[in-house]
């Protein structure tokens, strides 16, 4: 017997869990450890692709990033970017202000969301309705929509979501931008 111990057998599998239609799969992963995940489905071909794009990944290499895209929200990115990447020296104090204001949109938005589970679809829709929503005045009476937003701030919200998602895919921390150049 080699030092290793007995083979391994397989790669990975699909199984289904007692009491549960959603089908799970098993994988190793670089190091040779076992991984577990749900599909999220109980569909069996769409289990066995959802294993394919894991094993690819791993042979590629992009496994622990999309990993970790499954694990992270856009609320910890966030957190993260305006810490270190919005404020200076990185960035002039204005820019940190406008990163800022932007967040108070982009939070109530995207804030509990993997950042595996943002797609480009999300975001149109998102800049669809801050388009058609009104501007927030604060009054003497509180709060007021009054008129509406201007297609500038939306633009400028938008290149800075885009900007902090290719951060993160240069930190290895999510495998594509969604918003896409």
């Amino acid at each position: 017997m080699s030092k290793r111990g007995r083979p391994r057998k397989g790669q990975g599998a699909v199984y289904e869990r007692a009491n549960s239609t959603i089908l799970q799969v098993w994988y190793r992963d670089q190091k040779g450890d076992i991984q577990r995940e749900s599909t999220g489905t109980s569909d069996r071909q769409e289990a066995e692709r959802f294993l394919r794009d894991r094993l690819d990944a791993r042979d590629e290499g992009r496994l622990p990033t999309v990993l970790s895209s499954k694990q992270m929200t856009f609320s910890q990115l966030a957190d993260w970017f305006l810490e270190r990447r919005s404020k200076p020296p990185f960035r002039s104090a204005g820019n940190h202000q406008q990163n800022l204001n932007a967040m108070k949109f982009l939070r109530p938005v995207f804030g509990t969301v993997a950042l595996s589970d943002i797609t480009a679809e999300a975001i149109e829709e998102y800049l669809a309705e801050r388009l058609r929503c009104g501007r927030r005045v604060h009054t003497k009476r509180g709060l007021e929509l009054r008129g509406t937003v201007k297609p500038a701030t939306v633009h400028q919200e938008f290149r800075i979501l885009s900007h902090m998602l290719n951060v993160a895919v240069k930190q290895k921390r999510l495998s594509d931008n969604p918003v896409g150049r």
